[in-house]
């Protein structure tokens, strides 16, 4: 299989994690970048430094694909310039690009953000209704132009899967 990129986008409990962990495979060179775990590298409050954040994953996303891996990099990407860095860079190395926007109906994300892993086991909190609400709406006002849509409250995890795997062959 050839080098590919792929940038899932969603709110908060919308699937992105579980399918990247999914998809990362390091004996066939596929890493997955979570740019959210930047964030605690600069500041309490991520936003006053999400520049920071973005700029350090972008350069991640260089390092790997310039040792040959795939990657699948994942995160809310409110603001879209992560993806337009990302996307370009990959077309820069020739890389192919697939950017998936998650669908999901905002009630199942809220449902999903109280029983996600570590919330039950007393390891995370919740982030509540609220916020994820108001990541939602601005996802919902702000899509990504040419990102297709991954309905990961229709589609099982394997189909969502076979859904990117396919789209990275072709």
């Amino acid at each position: 299989m050839k080098q590919f990129l792929v940038i899932l986008r969603g709110a908060p409990a919308s699937g992105k994690t579980t399918i990247a962990k999914r998809l990362r495979d390091f004996d066939k060179k596929i890493a997955w970048l979570k740019v959210d775990n930047f964030k605690d590298f600069f500041a309490e409050d991520s936003s006053v430094a999400l520049e920071f954040v973005n700029g350090s994953a972008i350069v991640t996303l260089e390092y790997l694909l310039k040792q040959g891996f795939s990657v699948v990099m994942e995160g809310v990407f409110q603001n879209t310039k992560a993806i337009n860095d990302a996307v370009n860079l990959a077309k820069i190395k020739n890389v192919k690009v697939v950017v998936y926007q998650m669908r999901c109906p905002l009630q199942t994300i809220l449902t999903r953000d109280k029983s996600r892993v570590g919330v039950k086991e007393g390891c995370r909190k919740p982030l509540g209704d609220e916020v994820i609400t108001q990541i939602y709406q601005v996802l919902e006002n702000n899509p990504f132009p040419g990102a297709q849509t991954l309905d990961t409250e229709n589609l099982s995890i394997e189909q969502c899967i076979e859904t990117i795997k396919f789209a990275v062959k072709s």
